[in-house]
């Protein structure tokens, strides 16, 4: 099925490196630029997305969805408070609320496909297990986020693989053969030795050249996008460059550098106080290193201000070059 809206989803291989909290101000920073938009906790057993929205206990979430006779879906639509926001919690923490089986998450891949809003945000949980993944796919525009530390770099790197495998590996779910080169979710069943793109397309070269051009165009649509956060110096400024080479080098992908964000103390502070910082204060520089990602997403040039308790917004689109002349 495909969806109308544009979905945008925010991941990373490893826990704690800020998905929520980019992916919450992300939402907040389009809905107050004039987007209708839904932002999703997809983070099933351990959701928190709404604590940092200042919600303290949301009356509904995902866990609502699976009781017997529950049909009013938009009920789990929360108003945020915030002009053109609306959020969707995740599973909460009940025992097992994050093991939910494939035709669950097809069930909510459809709820979210066919929701009325311009954009939707999805922050997803860490790892590359199948959920995780299968979300992230789903989106028109993925946003990957790393921090500057090495793990952070190499997990970032794993889950972009994870994600391209997954894709091909579903474009081909009835090719037992092919599923051996691709399906590295079972070790023992899987070619470990197909585990870049060059050596995939070896293997698809010479056992399977009628499928080659079909992996070649999975290849060139998947261009993630990149974004570091918790810049702290010239150095860190580097981490998305070295990736994008590291993603071109041994996945042949085109991914694009979005932006940064730095390391500030007015971040963790909006955390603390559940108050996002793009609202707390749109002039900082965390918040105007979010609205150049805005920016860079959406093809606008973003200006927020705050007086008197209320936030303006200046938008430019910008033209493509064959406008420019």
């Amino acid at each position: 099925m495909t969806s109308k809206v544009n979905i945008i989803a925010v991941g990373g291989g490893k826990g704690g490196i800020g998905k929520s909290v980019v992916c919450t101000n992300l939402a907040i920073g389009m809905a107050l630029s004039g987007q209708k938009v839904v932002l999703i906790d997809t983070d099933f057993g351990a959701s928190n997305l709404h604590a940092l929205l200042g919600i303290n206990n949301p009356a509904h979430g995902f866990q609502d969805f699976f009781k017997e006779n529950f049909s009013d879906r938009q009920s789990l639509l929360i108003d945020t408070g915030i002009s053109n926001l609306k959020f969707v919690s995740g599973a909460g923490d009940n025992p097992g609320s994050a093991n939910i089986d494939a035709d669950k998450v097809n069930t909510i891949i459809s709820f979210i496909k066919n929701l009325e809003a311009d954009t939707i945000l999805l922050d997803l949980g860490p790892g590359t297990n199948f959920n995780v993944i299968d979300f992230f796919n789903i989106s028109m525009q993925s946003v990957v986020l790393t921090t500057p530390e090495i793990t952070s770099v190499m997990k970032t790197f794993s889950f972009i693989r994870s994600v391209l495998f997954r894709r091909i590996s579903l474009a081909f779910q009835d090719n037992p053969e092919i599923q051996k080169l691709v399906d590295h979710s079972n070790p023992a069943n899987a070619d470990i030795e197909s585990y870049t793109t060059d050596l995939l397309m070896e293997r698809f070269a010479e056992d399977f050249p009628e499928h080659l051009d079909k992996l070649h165009t999975i290849i060139k649509n998947f261009t993630p996008g990149l974004v570091v956060n918790r810049v702290r110096s010239k150095k860190d400024l580097l981490t998305g460059d070295n990736l994008l080479k590291l993603v071109k080098k041994f996945l042949k992908l085109e991914a694009t550098y979005l932006g940064y964000i730095i390391e500030s103390d007015q971040v963790r502070d909006s955390v603390d106080e559940m108050v996002p910082f793009l609202i707390k204060d749109p002039q900082s520089t965390p918040s105007e290193n979010l609205q150049q990602i805005i920016g860079s997403l959406t093809n606008a040039d973003l200006e927020f201000v705050k007086r008197d308790g209320k936030i303006f917004v200046s938008k430019e689109v910008r033209l493509s070059s064959g406008w420019e002349a």
